[in-house]
């Protein structure tokens, strides 16, 4: 009877609808539920002969979750986008308020600190000023610890915190695959039938899961989903779930049972990605920047004490420890999962402050290979590369560090970070406890001599390095308590000078190496030693400079050219070793036969790092005269020396019988006031020979200019002496009549410098200008480790001297380089101070912490406004729910009708028969 069987498939829909609805109902406050509906089709109509087609009811096909996948996608990016901002926000507020407070900040205590080192150089002999100093360095020690303590105790709650999140990461995976498991067991949707409840949990797990972590799920089919992170790794396949793990070093690694991965640079999104971009972002730098200033300021402040006197006339001992102690360096170096056997042992030296960074990097040898490869880990780059090398120690430098590879099987595979900066803040402590122990005072004083003619000023000097890279005492600090050796600095002419051995005041000696013949310019503060620690110089003493052993005098008329200085052909090969790249390159030069030291040096000091510095030296003495008349004439590079007058000697020459010291005098004027000579670099002076006592004349040609003299003279037995100043022998000039000259030329020689990295090679070996360049001391260092600077105008004859600081209770010049520190630059390639890299540390968490909250609100906002989307869509409306309760009540009870009239039709047909 179709009546009924329409009544009843109405019932059945009806039923249905009501259930759905309760349905909604009671699970109008679970998480993550989708309101569903039921969706209705017509039953196949029945075929009423010629009178067409009669209803046959209703069916439910389905029952259907009213979801949009792309709001729940939204929802699902922005719930992962505001829990990782939410994340780094709550973190970065901590880190903000710690460095930027006066209470726990650095800023107040390094200006406490330095306060008091200002007021130590104020008071340098004050005791009590001096254990102000001593009290607030171990303050700021304390401060940088404290710092860094809290910094660490940042660090263990995230790692822990990281440890918390991916496990839940992998229980919600779990739960995932199991909703696969049994979404796929009930059909997964096949026919349009879908278990919406199983669907909704799993959503919601989806949901929750972004919370911790940005996933990507993909419909695979069948019902089920697969998800996957970062740049593509799998999570969830089905139901095989892959495991989160934090390995030792903080990195997050992924394992499907059969590889793992270190997916930490591809997480992203949920609390998860959050805390990665805080701790490796804001809390690594931060760390690692607070440990560079505070090694900058343990090495700074050890360097200069060091360079220092105490109160007792000693050297200074550090304040600080010691940045490259050997468990400091050791601890710099964090090993990864290496292959066995662990036997590998690195250690990490800092070498330049300056050059410091403040990034860990990588050290990594691929897998079947012999390279090794650095990375700076704040911008990937590679900074240096290579090959393994053979025998250890091994030492990898790059960015003011060096990497030590000390022993072990180092092997294909291995991976080590580099942390030259992390613990720096940790590692400071205060070592001084003594007020006497504080080196205010520079262990060099200078003196200007009584007697000097011109008023040339010297500077009080300043100590550039104590010790050399190995640590030891440089030469002239060798020895407590003196300068080794003293040194007198002589003004030879006043625009040249040399620097003297004092150790004996009243018999100088030369200095080792020799440095004479050096270049002063009047007017400017002229630096006297030089500031390159690596600097060498090769002193011209080869074996036919100057008078060589057998030269003699040349007949010579007076119109006959000056003879050559005998100077042979050599080769000079000099090698510059870059100290950044290592890579070296090589020039080599060919002199010229006879060519002058002026010119040879001209030639040598086109090398890139290399100067030469050529002079000539000769000296006039003996001077035995018989007949004091024409034709007497001395001669300097075709320059008459002795005036005459009608064809006679002028009366204003000294008659050299009578006074040789007086004649000499006359030559030496006569010579500096010739304007030919001058130009030459040519002067002399008058004096005695300090072996002999014997009167003298001394020439110098600053240039490097040969010197050709002569004499003529009526009688063979006028003569007089010239000799090179130098200990060759004498060579012996004799008259040989009017029109005649007895003839010497006197060479030059040539002092060459080279800057650290460069080298001098000779062809041949024994070189006859500069002497033998296989010799172990043929360069040798100019670098004394202090410095002093001279100004003015120096006449000839003046005097300044540099030795040891006996008396050095008030003196506080080397108080005033530790207050100078203060606003020195330091690091980042010397132009941040202390407190400018600190400073600059606060402002940039400052300012990402300012910007954090504000994106952390808008996000919030866009979170809402896809969760307020969703609930529109999905969410259950109690009004519209009960509006259709009533609505399918209705129904349920009119169909219920139908079926009441149907039975009283069937019973009214019953009761017929």
């Amino acid at each position: 009877m179709s009546i009924l069987s329409n009544a009843i498939s109405g019932l059945q829909a009806s039923q249905n609808a009501l259930r759905t609805a309760g349905h909604n109902i009671s699970n109008a406050n679970t998480a993550g539920f989708s309101r569903q509906q039921v969706e209705y089709a017509t039953r196949p109509e029945q075929r009423l002969g010629n009178a067409g087609f009669l209803g046959s009811g209703v069916t439910t096909t389905s029952i259907e979750r009213v979801v949009d996948q792309f709001v729940t996608a939204q929802l699902r990016l922005d719930t992962a986008a505001y829990n990782q901002l939410a994340t780094y926000n709550l973190n970065i507020g901590k880190v903000d308020k710690l460095l930027a407070d006066v209470n726990t900040g650095l800023a107040s205590g390094l200006q406490s600190f330095f306060a008091s080192v200002q007021n130590a150089a104020d008071e340098p002999s004050s005791t009590p000023a001096r254990q102000l100093v001593v009290d607030e360095s171990e303050s700021l020690s304390i401060r940088f610890n404290n710092l860094y303590d809290r910094l660490k105790s940042i660090e263990g709650s995230i790692n822990s915190e990281l440890k918390t999140v991916t496990d839940q990461i992998t229980s919600l995976a779990n739960s995932v695959a199991d909703l696969n498991q049994q979404i796929s067991e009930q059909g997964g949707g096949a026919n349009g039938n879908q278990p919406n409840d199983l669907l909704d949990k799993r959503d919601e797990a989806l949901r929750q899961l972004s919370e911790l972590v940005a996933v990507r799920v993909v419909d695979s089919g069948s019902g089920q989903v697969n998800v996957f992170i970062g740049s593509g790794q799998s999570l969830v396949v089905g139901t095989t779930v892959s495991r989160f793990q934090v390995s030792r070093n903080g990195d997050i690694q992924i394992s499907n049972g059969v590889q793992r991965a270190n997916v930490t640079e591809q997480i992203n999104g949920g609390k998860l990605g959050g805390l990665l971009s805080f701790r490796d972002d804001i809390l690594y730098p931060s760390m690692n920047e607070l440990g560079r200033v505070a090694i900058a300021v343990a090495d700074e402040f050890n360097r200069l004490q060091r360079e220092g006197l105490d109160l007792d006339g000693d050297y200074g001992q550090d304040i600080f420890g010691d940045i490259n102690s050997p468990t400091l360096t050791g601890n710099r170096v964090q090993h990864g999962d290496n292959p066995p056997p662990s036997d590998r042992v690195l250690s990490v030296s800092i070498d330049d402050i300056s050059e410091l960074t403040t990034s860990d990097y990588t050290l990594k040898i691929p897998a079947g290979s012999n390279n090794y490869v650095v990375t700076r880990v704040n911008d990937d780059t590679v900074v240096t590369q290579g090959i393994l090398p053979g025998a250890l120690p091994a030492d990898i430098s790059f960015d003011g560090v060096t990497v030590t590879l000390e022993s072990g099987s180092f092997q294909g595979g291995d991976s080590f970070t580099i942390k030259p900066t992390a613990t720096g803040a940790r590692d400071i402590e205060s070592l001084i406890s003594r007020p006497e122990d504080l080196a205010l005072a520079s262990p060099i004083r200078t003196a200007t001599d009584i007697g000097n003619t011109g008023n040339g000023v010297i500077s009080a000097g300043e100590v550039l390095q104590l010790l050399d890279a190995a640590g030891s005492p440089l030469p002239a600090f060798a020895e407590p308590g003196e300068l080794s050796p003293p040194v007198v600095i002589r003004f030879t002419t006043s625009t040249t000078y040399e620097i003297l051995d004092n150790t004996d005041p009243a018999n100088p000696q030369p200095f080792d190496p020799p440095l004479s013949n050096l270049e002063f310019t009047p007017g400017i503060e002229n630096a006297i030693f030089t500031d390159d620690p690596g600097e060498t110089i090769v002193v011209g003493d080869g074996a036919r400079t100057g008078l060589p052993a057998g030269r003699v005098a040349a007949a010579l008329s007076a119109s006959d050219p000056a003879q050559a200085n005998g100077y042979p052909v050599e080769q000079y090969t000099f090698t510059r070793v870059d100290p950044q790249t290592g890579s070296s390159t090589t020039q080599a030069l060919v002199t010229s036969p006879n060519a002058s030291a002026a010119q040879t040096a001209a030639l040598i000091s086109s090398v890139p790092g290399v100067s030469a510095n050529a002079y000539t030296t000769a000296s006039v003495s003996d001077m035995n005269i018989d007949s004091f008349t024409a034709p007497l004439q001395i001669t300097l590079n075709g320059e008459d020396l002795l005036g005459y007058s009608a064809g006679s000697l002028s009366s204003n020459v000294p008659d050299p019988n009578e006074s040789e010291s007086e004649f000499y005098q006359y030559l030496a004027g006569q010579i500096n006031a010739n304007d030919a000579l001058t130009d030459q670099g040519i002067t002399a002076v008058a004096g005695a020979n300090p072996a002999t006592g014997r009167p003298e004349l001394r020439l110098v040609s600053d240039t490097g200019a040969n010197l050709d003299l002569r004499l003529e003279a009526g009688s063979g037995a006028d003569s007089l002496s010239v000799s090179d100043g130098t200990g060759n022998p004498s060579v012996v000039l004799t008259g040989a009549g009017a029109g005649n000259q007895s003839a010497v030329t006197v060479g030059g020689r040539i002092d060459v410098t080279m800057a650290d990295g460069v080298s001098l090679a000779t062809a041949p070996t024994d070189s006859q200008l500069l002497g033998d360049s296989a010799a172990a001391d043929f360069a040798r260092s100019t670098y004394t480790g202090y410095q002093v600077t001279i100004k003015g105008q120096p006449q000839a004859g003046d005097i300044f001297t540099v030795g040891f600081n006996n008396d050095a209770s008030n003196d506080n010049r080397n108080a005033l380089r530790f207050a100078e520190l203060e606003t020195a630059g330091v690091v980042q390639g010397d132009s941040l101070s202390f407190a400018e890299a600190y400073g600059r540390l606060v402002e940039e968490v400052g300012t990402k912490s300012s910007l954090s909250r504000i994106n952390t609100d808008a996000s919030k906002t866009l979170l809402e406004q896809s969760q307020s989307l969703r609930d529109s869509i999905s969410g259950v409306n109690l009004d519209e729910e009960a509006a259709n309760l009533i609505k399918f009540e209705q129904v349920y009870n009119a169909n219920a009708r139908v079926i009441s009239v149907a039975r009283d039709l069937f019973d009214t047909l019953l009761n017929s028969v």
